[in-house]
């Protein structure tokens, strides 16, 4: 037990430099005249650019994006929020011997797209880059509009939290139960004791478009 102790400082100390990406960046495109997309894309760069993310990822923590896209009305006196959407983005590696590939799932609308495997991380991010067109349009032909698109960043769910509190109070679950393999147990104990170190392992972009007038429909 006093090993595990330590080991858990020094994963502590380790984690501890961690801060947020400086490079990543969050776009909003809006669809250019003439083109026949007419939704707003949403991309992001560099967000996976963190050596010590990448060395998270690479020891086969996963990493969720949820993005969140609003279209604000322009008013008077108060721009009004006339409406949003939601959806998440899971990048995850295997690092299996004979697989060592990223995974990517993006989760929209109650549909899940599945990217399947991809060679290198820079690959990943590269995916990520691409803008996703979101369905999102004015209600209002020729009212002046904009697009605030929200992202946060982190390597954990809250399931994942709320079991790292019953580990760390003595609760190895299934393996204690001799239902698992006490030994993973304990690793994936102090990996998730390590991501919660990671300064709440949270990260927040913002970023809005160019105001636009609405065209009819």
């Amino acid at each position: 037990m006093r090993s595990a102790i330590r080991i858990l400082l020094g994963l502590t100390l380790l984690a501890a430099p961690l801060r947020a990406q400086r490079g990543a960046q969050l776009h909003v495109q809006l669809a250019t005249a003439g083109s026949a997309e007419r939704e707003p894309g949403v991309s992001v760069s560099g967000v996976l650019d963190d050596a010590q993310l990448r060395e998270l990822m690479r020891n086969g923590f996963p990493v969720a994006l949820h993005f969140r896209l609003e279209l604000w009305r322009i008013g008077g006196v108060f721009n009004e929020l006339e409406r949003s959407t939601k959806w998440d983005v899971l990048v995850q590696y295997d690092p299996a011997p004979y697989r060592k590939a990223y995974r990517v799932v993006r989760r929209a609308n109650n549909q899940t797209e599945d990217f399947g495997s991809l060679p290198t991380l820079d690959a990943t991010d590269a995916l990520l880059a691409q803008p996703y067109r979101v369905a999102l349009l004015p209600g209002h032909a020729g009212a002046r509009y904009y697009y605030n698109a929200v992202l946060e960043v982190e390597s954990l769910s809250a399931n994942d939290l709320s079991e790292l509190q019953r580990w760390l109070h003595g609760d190895l679950g299934p393996a204690v139960r001799g239902k698992g393999n006490p030994l993973s147990a304990l690793r994936n104990g102090i990996g998730r004791l390590l991501s919660r170190v990671l300064g709440g392992t949270k990260r927040n972009y913002e970023a809005t478009s160019p105001t636009f007038v609405a065209e009819p429909r």
